[in-house]
């Protein structure tokens, strides 16, 4: 396994202050050497520099990411069922196993913030599918009340005009639609 970075083995306060000095970019590599000595830390300059290097490369990777995703994203929610939609939802499942599977067999360590997002991502498509489905079980349910009241309607107004005893008409319902507690 991969020896563990001297940045990450930082107090954490002192890393979240070395991480603000990256992302805001305007430190050199000696100013970031002399931020952590002043907190109490003790780092080279060339582990701050591959620190610095991997820190900014996962920067890049996560701004295309986002990005990608913002794209998709806007697709998707212009039309969840297109291809896209169900592409997008596979490739996320994918590379959530992938990932898991990755962390067993590589030396590397997969960070948890990696693994936070990844949860979160495949919570949300479960979630969105659940919510789907639920959506498009009530709206069978709806249609089928709506036909059954429909038919309902049309029964009474029928049997009403033809006179058919109201008994016989309830029990029409109650048999056939299987619906009770309708005027007569």
């Amino acid at each position: 396994m991969a020896r563990r970075s001297s940045i990450q083995a930082l107090d954490p306060r002192v890393k979240a202050a070395v991480d603000a000095a990256i992302t805001e970019g305007r430190a050199t590599l000696d100013d970031i050497v002399a931020l952590i000595r002043g907190m109490g830390g003790d780092a080279s300059k060339s582990a701050v520099h591959r620190y610095r290097q991997n820190f900014e490369d996962s920067l890049t990777r996560y701004r295309e990411a986002q990005e990608v995703a913002g794209k998709w994203t806007a697709q998707f929610r212009a039309d969840p069922d297109s291809d896209v939609g169900r592409l997008l939802a596979e490739m996320v499942k994918t590379l959530a196993f992938q990932t898991m599977a990755a962390a067993g067999d590589s030396e590397a360590a997969v960070e948890p913030l990696e693994l936070a997002r990844l949860a979160r991502m495949v919570k949300a498509i479960t979630d969105t599918d659940r919510v789907k489905a639920e959506l498009e079980a009530r709206a069978r349910a709806d249609a089928t009340a709506k036909t059954a009241a429909a038919a309902v309607d049309a029964v009474d107004r029928v049997g009403k005009a033809m006179r058919i005893d109201p008994e016989a008409l309830k029990r029409i319902r109650e048999e056939v639609y299987g619906i009770t507690g309708a005027a007569a």
